[in-house]
This record gives C-alpha cells, sequence and structure tokens, in this order.
C-alpha cells in the first residue's frame, strides 16, 4: 500500500513557548524541520517542509545517511519556506554520494525564494529540478504509474500481489423477482464482509430484519443500510469486534475478498467532477495496457469528494410475501415506481462519500469467468439514465458531511476508519452511474474469478 512511511516526522522537542507549526494555523518562534521518507514504486522520496537553516540541516542529516546510494531520490522541497548554505550542503553532499554510485537526486516544489538562493548560490545548474514531485518522479524513470485520461488523472501505487475474487451469496434475480424468504438469509460476521453491497438489515432475528430489509454495504467493516420502513433514512453500526448474536443479515451480497492489488489517487479533469461510469471506463482501458492480470472486472472501494450523487433506494422489502401481484419483477416498468426512490435531480451535491462497487468491463472476454455468479451480480436499473450502458456496474455509497483528509503519505483504510468514526453521516443510497467524483483514494481489487459465497 502506499501509507508506508520509513522514518516518522522528526521536530524537535518543545523549548520556551514553541508548539507545533506543521499543522496550520499554530505558530511558534523558531520554526521546526519537518522530514519524512517513503518508498513511491521503485524511489525513494523525501519530503521536507519548515527551515533549512543550519539548525533545520542538522537536524535531518542523520536521517538522510541510510538512504540507499544506488537508488533515485525525489527531494520533496514544497514546504520549505527558507534554505541557507548549510541546507543547500544536504542537497549538495546527497548528490555526490548518489551521483557516485549510480542513483539519481530530483529537486522537486522549490518555493521562488528558495530557488533564487540556489541561483545565487550558482548551484541552479548543479541539481535536476522539476515543478513537482510527479514531474520528478516520471523523469526518474523510477516512480509511480501516473496516468492522464480524458477524465482525469489516475496515480498508481503498488499493492497486494494476491489474487483476488467476488464472492456472491444468493442472485440478483432473486432480488428483482421480490422472491426472499427466510431460506435465502444468511448470518455473517463483520470481519467475514470488510467490502461488500447487497440486500441485508440489523436486528436480533431473520423474521425480524425480513420485512425491512433494503439496499446495504459494508465499507472497511462497517454496516450500512437503507431499512424499508418508509422513513428513508439509513441506519449504521460501526463494530469494534465480532458477535454471534450482532451480525449482517443478508439475503443477496456480492464481497470483494483478498487485499488491494493496487492504490490509486484519482483527480477529475473537469471542475464538476468525472461520472462513475467514465472513472470505471478509464479504470477498464488502463488496466488493458497496463495488468497482465486483469481479466475484466474490478472490485474497488473508495473514500471519495463526490460532486453529484444520483441514486435509488428500494422503499419495499423485495420479499416473496410482498411480490407483485402481477408477477413481473419490481424493476419492470409497471411496478418501479412503487417500490424505488428515485434521484432525477442530485440528492446531494460537495459531500464526502465512501463507495464500493463492482465493474465488469464488456469490452473483455468475459467467458474466463462462471457466468453462473458473474451473471448473479448485475443488474440494469431503470433510472440510471446514464450516457454508455457500455460497462456493467454495480456500486452502493454512505454520504457524510465534507470531511477533511488526512495527511500524505495517505492511506485508504485510515482515511475509511476516521470517516466512519469521526464524520457527519447523512445518508446511503445506491449508485448511479452519473454520479460524480471530484477527487478519490480507490482500493482496486483485478477479479480472478466470480464464485460462491465461502462462508
Amino acid at each position: 500500500m502506499f501509507s508506508r512511511r520509513d522514518v516518522k516526522a522528526k521536530t524537535p522537542p518543545p523549548r520556551g513557548n514553541r508548539v507545533d507549526t506543521i499543522r496550520p494555523a499554530f505558530h511558534r518562534s523558531q520554526v521546526a524541520i519537518s522530514l519524512h521518507i517513503e518508498k513511491l514504486g521503485k524511489a525513494t522520496v523525501v519530503r521536507l517542509a519548515g527551515r533549512l537553516d543550519a539548525h533545520g540541516a542538522s537536524e535531518v542529516e542523520p536521517d538522510l545517511a541510510p538512504i540507499a546510494a544506488r537508488s533515485a531520490v525525489v527531494m520533496d522541497v514544497t514546504g520549505v519556506t527558507y534554505i541557507s548554505s548549510a541546507g543547500l550542503r544536504i542537497f549538495v553532499n546527497l548528490h555526490k554520494k548518489l551521483h557516485a554510485q549510480g542513483g539519481r537526486l530530483f529537486i522537486a516544489g522549490l518555493q521562488p525564494y528558495c530557488r533564487e538562493v540556489m541561483r545565487v548560490a550558482a548551484l541552479g545548474r548543479f541539481f535536476q529540478i522539476f515543478e513537482t514531485v510527479e514531474a520528478a518522479l516520471t523523469e526518474s524513470g523510477a516512480g509511480l504509474d501516473i496516468c492522464r485520461t480524458d477524465c482525469g488523472k489516475f496515480i498508481f501505487h503498488p499493492g497486494s500481489d494476491e489474487p483476488g475474487s467476488i464472492e456472491i451469496l444468493g442472485h440478483i434475480e432473486d432480488v428483482l423477482a421480490a422472491r426472499i424468504t427466510p431460506e435465502h438469509v444468511r448470518n455473517k460476521k463483520f470481519s467475514a464482509k470488510a467490502y461488500s453491497l447487497g440486500l441485508g438489515g440489523l436486528g436480533q432475528s431473520v423474521e425480524e430484519v425480513l420485512p425491512l430489509m433494503g439496499e446495504m454495504m459494508t465499507i472497511g467493516g462497517t454496516m450500512v443500510w437503507l431499512p424499508t420502513d418508509g422513513n428513508d433514512t439509513p441506519d449504521f453500526l460501526v463494530p469494534q469486534q465480532d458477535s454471534d448474536s450482532v451480525v449482517i443479515r443478508t439475503g443477496f451480497n456480492a464481497s470483494l475478498k483478498g487485499k488491494f492489488n493496487e492504490y490509486i489517487e484519482f483527480e477529475s479533469a473537469a471542475a464538476a467532477g468525472a461520472p462513475l461510469e467514465d472513472i470505471y471506463a478509464a479504470l477498464f482501458s488502463l488496466a488493458r495496457e497496463r495488468r497482465p492480470d486483469y481479466r475484466g472486472a474490478l472490485g474497488l472501494a473508495m473514500r471519495a469528494e463526490v460532486g453529484q450523487v444520483y441514486g435509488s433506494g428500494a422503499v419495499k422489502a423485495p420479499i416473496a410475501s410482498q411480490a407483485p401481484e402481477n408477477g413481473k419483477w419490481i424493476t419492470d416498468p409497471s411496478n418501479y415506481n412503487a417500490w424505488f426512490e428515485v434521484d432525477e435531480t442530485p440528492r446531494h451535491r460537495d459531500v464526502t462519500g465512501l463507495i464500493c462497487g463492482i465493474g465488469l468491463d464488456l469490452d473483455a472476454d468475459l467467458s474466463v469467468f462462471d457466468p453462473l455468479y458473474r451473471d448473479a451480480t448485475f443488474y440494469l436499473n431503470p433510472g440510471n439514465t446514464a450516457t454508455r450502458f457500455h460497462d456493467k456496474l454495480h456500486n452502493h455509497g454512505v454520504l457524510f458531511r465534507p470531511f477533511p483528509l488526512g495527511e500524505k503519505p495517505f492511506s485508504l483504510e485510515r482515511e475509511i476508519q476516521s470517516v466512519v468514526e469521526q464524520g457527519e453521516f447523512i445518508d446511503m443510497r445506491h449508485l448511479f452511474d452519473k454520479t460524480t467524483i471530484l477527487w478519490a483514494l480507490i482500493g482496486v481489487i483485478y477479479v480472478q474469478d466470480f464464485r460462491p459465497d465461502a462462508g
């Protein structure tokens, strides 16, 4: 993952009236220097912030000594506000060390004053200087895989090599035909369903939950569902441990199994955001080019800044005792309006979202998957009036008031945990493909198979 950090922030101990100025809006008489070292791809990125004066240079120099001399090193000085000869000497010494053994030094984000100091010291031509870390990593040839598409920029971070899959409990047709009975319902511990979507609920017994079952999802182990009690108010539980009696009761569930193969930072090219359908299409296209393990399907979890939310929620539990009298599916035009609440205009704007989704690339050879379980996962929602309909997507999202990101290096799991524990919860929906994303951290599983639920 891309949350790994080799050297933690180093800040001088408090002296006198000092307070921590690495956080915004705090000040002290002498500004500290902070240092983070992380591996991004095959490169080492050193992030410095503060004053790189004689004191700051003496603070960070010991932590630079262990850096491998044969590596590509990007010195991110975006946060450095002042540099003196002592700070410049840090760059010179590291450059000489790397150059002697085949490594290379790249400097990124040099601020105007510091750039002028470097010019005055006649060192401007001595270093390779770039405006951004991304540009330096690209030039180094050892950094992250950064791809720009029509819908936005994707920065790929390595994850696990473990093959991933989608596990299916039940069949989506049993939901659409409203034939769910107690025999369809399974009880699942929270630890068994870290990332999933489907139909379900929480309660003391199957009999209690069955008439209230609605859209559900789990994200990082947190369970969120939309009870079909007429109140249109989602409910949720953030578990700290498993229980034999407090369990997820689900009549249909598609869950991501395995660790994320890649982590992605996404930034929309449009100020209004990129539709989910376009993000999936770009991920499919990039996977065909980049991933030899790509078979035509993705499972993902996303912590996103959402521009416009379009979605739907079932208003009746699709159980056998409530099946439509005309014998048709609940998505049939004759039944649809009675069974679903649908967003024709954005339900929410500019919110934080946690999303779990599965996508099928219809340009791929999907015969590699067992059709019984592959086709049990997706359905066409008539209210999902997207522009493409070229791929099959299934996404659920839980929505919060805007919630601030943590500090870099980002961790998807940590960000999800922060949002569910501290965010202000406002809604949960089945998400339509035209929902727009401004920025996101995405964990992706390159699905190797669709298979029956193991439990």
